[in-house]
């Protein structure tokens, strides 16, 4: 009983794992565009494939924030839940912790 029981969540752990790893990377949709110009305020779309025969979990579709450039004058320098940040010599906007 105990062999089956840890066969079991061997098999288990298997397929959650093959699941969550059987992703392509994320790419930006084709045809798709940031929605806006800085600040972090634009979304775009980004797709995965899933790769396996056991199919895999999780969406295939996200919305990744976009243009992180900070805006200038007479805008905010970022959006909502982004701060601005010197990165490589550049002004970003970054995700607030």
């Amino acid at each position: 009983m105990k062999f089956l029981c840890l066969l079991s969540a061997f098999a288990v752990f298997f397929v959650v794992e093959s699941q969550e790893s059987g992703w392509s990377e994320w790419t930006d949709k084709p045809g798709e565009a940031c929605d806006d110009t800085c600040g972090a305020c634009g979304g775009l779309k980004q797709i995965r494939t899933c790769q396996t025969a056991n199919g895999c979990l999780g969406a295939n579709e996200q919305i990744v924030a976009c243009n992180l450039e900070v805006c200038t004058f007479p805008r905010p320098l970022c959006c909502s839940g982004y701060s601005p940040e010197v990165k490589d010599s550049k002004r970003i906007c970054t995700e607030k912790p």
